[in-house]
């Protein structure tokens, strides 16, 4: 895999204030953090539009970068993104956390799943089932340079029925699974059996938010009993 060059900037005193970032953001940059290998973590930006051009069409998490940091003349460090904080309603990046790598020590990461096949597998075509998906994610450890942009599974062949986990994957040798053997990435059920499931799931929701009020009643009164002792 090439690593993707990035350029950053060390950002100032007055960047690092409070609510700085939110003003970062306005101006077109997502502000971070770099850090890894036992050295100072150092507070960076990166250009919002610049990385999205960049990070088309590939997963955040299993690239590779070349971060080129403007600080007294640009320094090259490599690094992978960590972790990405996301607004939870516009989904817009708010915070990345970089962390340094060596090319030649073995990361954790995670790789995205893609199952094709799913319009003609046999379950669902022949046998009128649905696909129910699972894991979407593979938590792997390897070199930098082994670590795939994607894990594709092809169900084309998967009946009513069949069960596909973490360990029927075929990956390289080179690459140590983490994700649990038995966790299950993708199935084919009864249509009738995923509309139970989901119709249970709505109304173990339902009763988890009627007893919250009552919790809080309950602590309510508890404190009020309290208080008059």
């Amino acid at each position: 895999m090439e690593n993707l060059i990035v350029k950053a900037s060390k950002r100032s005193a007055e960047e690092l204030k409070k609510n700085a970032s939110r003003r970062l953001r306005r101006e077109g940059y997502i502000p971070g953090v770099l850090y890894g290998l036992n050295l100072e973590p150092v507070c960076i930006k990166v250009n919002t539009k610049e990385l999205k051009e960049l990070l088309k069409g590939k997963s955040p998490t299993n690239v590779i970068f070349d971060l080129i940091i403007s600080e007294n003349g640009n320094r090259k460090e490599t690094a992978i993104i960590k972790e990405i904080q996301r607004d939870v309603v516009t989904r817009d990046v708010l915070h990345l956390d970089f962390m340094r790598i060596e090319m030649q020590r073995e990361v954790e990461t995670t790789v995205p799943i893609v199952i094709v096949g799913e319009e003609e597998a046999i379950g669902v075509k022949e046998q009128g089932g649905v696909v129910q998906h699972g894991l979407r994610e593979l938590h792997i450890e390897c070199l930098p340079k082994d670590i795939p942009e994607k894990i594709e599974y092809d169900i084309s062949d998967l009946k009513m029925g069949d069960v596909v986990k973490v360990s029927d994957l075929k990956l390289s040798e080179r690459i140590k699974v983490i994700s649990h053997p038995e966790e299950v990435i993708v199935s084919i059920i009864h249509a009738t059996r995923l509309r139970e499931e989901e119709v249970a799931g709505e109304e173990i929701e339902e009763e988890e938010a009627v007893k919250e009020p009552e919790v809080i009643s309950k602590q309510k009164e508890s404190k009020e009993e309290s208080s008059e002792k």
